[in-house]
Parts: C-alpha cells; sequence; structure tokens
C-alpha cells in the first residue's frame, strides 16, 4: 500500500430508509412490473420476484452502473446546495448552493431525455 491511501476504509453507511419506501412511492412505480427498466431494452419478461425490475444480470448491472454515473454527478452538486440552502449572510455560500440548485434541475432534465430517447 503507497502512503497516503487508505488500504480498506470502511465504506459510508447513512441509516435511511429508501426514498421509495420513505414517501410512499409505491403508489407511483418507477418501473412497470415485467418491463425491463433498461431503457435500451425495454424487454417483457416474467419477474421472478415482486421487486424484479430487470429481466436479466446484464440489464440489471447496466442500470447500477448508470445510477452510479448519475449519482457521481449529483452528489457534490446536492452538497453545496444543502450547505447553503439557508445561508443569510454569506453571498457566496448561497451563489454556491444556487449552482448546485441549478445543476441538479439540469442532470435530471438531461437524465429523463436520455432515458427517454434510448426507450425510442
Amino acid at each position: 500500500m503507497t502512503a497516503g491511501r487508505v488500504g480498506h476504509a470502511p465504506g459510508v453507511h447513512l441509516d435511511l430508509e429508501p426514498f421509495a419506501v420513505a414517501h410512499g412511492f409505491d403508489r407511483f412505480p418507477l418501473a412497470v412490473p415485467g418491463l425491463c427498466f433498461n431503457p435500451s431494452c425495454g424487454r417483457r419478461f416474467e419477474p421472478a420476484r415482486a421487486w424484479q425490475v430487470y429481466c436479466c444480470t446484464a440489464c440489471r448491472k447496466a442500470g447500477e452502473r448508470e445510477f452510479a454515473r448519475i449519482g457521481t454527478l449529483a452528489a457534490p452538486a446536492l452538497l453545496a446546495w444543502r450547505a447553503g440552502k439557508y445561508e443569510t449572510r454569506d453571498p457566496d455560500l448561497r451563489d454556491i448552493a444556487s449552482a448546485g440548485r441549478r445543476y441538479i434541475g439540469n442532470l435530471q432534465t438531461r437524465w429523463v431525455q436520455s432515458r427517454a430517447e434510448r426507450m425510442a
């Protein structure tokens, strides 16, 4: 191991319920049961479990990569937005929070558009 690197650092564990569970999102499911959630696939399949949204392992892994990529893009902007969300004295921090909020809005729009284009 090289100096300055942590070899086996513990991962971040947040004690939060998934958003879908915490906010009653089950009434408005993101995925259609039996239709692959991977927009590049969209194949019909028979779910082995009620919560299954991907038709195969390859589609599930593609979905995990997509969510990880979006999360990596979103995390810094979310932190910036939160850091200055209620700021009343520091205009620079308010500006960073506003920029974070705008970035998240743009990211959401582009991601949804990208998924829609891949579904077409």
